[in-house]
């Protein structure tokens, strides 16, 4: 018999989204089945996908399985990768439940087992060094230990993090107050780092840091990952069904719990991707170069002589 928790009736599952219609309800799926059930609230706020995508959304919305759903035009300027944090935070701020768990639709859940584990997580949401239950990094994310099977980072991603409602407002509101309340006009407060477009995510690591709480992650293993892919349309739905068969996972888990500065071949770079090819030789080490200081004197030796081309 199929476990069913009790603590579903108390989350919303939201998911500012763009596209990937092909993939969108069975990967919708997978993450009620990853839940154990659908949740009291599906909320979906969308950044301008085509009419494809839209009719797939509404198609939900009709059965139930999408409670919320706010559209934009193709043609809005919203419809813009850098101002979707406007949809990052509409989507937790209609959310209506206690707690709310974020997810991308090319982020993609798997386990077997593991029946309490949303419990288990709501519980540990309750602890004073605890910001969000996460995971789904590709590059290295550790802060530090935690306990058996889970290690505590100072990284947040929208990719996957459950945290109560009440502390997503309160992070974004003391990191944005003022542009949030002006409709998202005037000076986004992510400028002073050239993070504007990552507007949530350094509002809640912000947050992380100051409040000296931190993301709880759990070990993953065979039974247990979420990886974020980064892939779209056909090839998302190609790479869901791989993974959904377990091929090749091994060498893409654990990523964020690696410590450390990220390498060529693994953390941000494409090779860490799940469903994306391994980047060659030769641009592993054209990578390596360009972090190095001789990188950066080719970079200002090639402007240079640019410049002098155009004039």
């Amino acid at each position: 018999m199929t476990y069913t928790s009790n603590k579903l009736a108390e989350i919303s599952l939201v998911s500012a989204n763009f596209g990937n219609g092909l993939a969108y309800k069975d990967i919708l799926l997978d993450w009620f089945k990853f839940l154990g059930g659908k949740p009291k609230e599906v909320v979906v706020v969308d950044g301008g996908s085509n009419q494809k995508t839209q009719e797939v959304y509404w198609d939900l919305y009709q059965y139930g399985l999408i409670d919320k759903l706010q559209l934009i035009q193709p043609n809005h300027p919203d419809n813009n990768k850098d101002t979707c944090y406007i949809q990052e935070y509409t989507v937790g701020a209609i959310s209506s439940n206690p707690y709310v768990l974020f997810f991308k639709i090319d982020t993609l859940p798997y386990r077997e087992g593991h029946d309490d584990w949303l419990d288990e997580a709501i519980d540990y949401l309750d602890r004073e060094d605890v910001f969000a239950i996460g995971g789904s990094f590709n590059k290295p994310s550790k802060h530090h230990d935690a306990f058996d099977g889970w290690y505590f980072s100072h990284k947040c991603s929208l990719n996957f993090c459950l945290m109560k409602r009440s502390r997503f407002m309160a992070a974004m509101h003391e990191f944005a107050n003022d542009y949030i309340l002006a409709g998202f006009t005037g000076e986004n407060p992510g400028e002073a780092t050239n993070q504007a477009r990552w507007l949530v995510e350094v509002a809640l690591e912000k947050y992380i840091q100051n409040h000296n709480v931190y993301t709880l992650c759990k070990v993953e293993d065979k039974t247990w990952t979420i990886f974020h892919t980064n892939v779209q349309g056909e090839h998302l739905k190609e790479t869901r069904e791989r993974y959904l068969n377990r091929e090749d996972i091994e060498r893409f888990m654990n990523a964020g719990l690696d410590e450390g500065v990220a390498t060529p071949g693994q953390g941000k770079y494409y090779g860490n991707f799940y469903g994306k090819p391994q980047i060659s030789m030769i641009k592993r080490i054209r990578i390596f170069v360009g972090k190095t200081p001789l990188g950066s004197y080719w970079r200002r030796l090639k402007k240079t002589v640019l410049l002098n081309l155009v004039w």
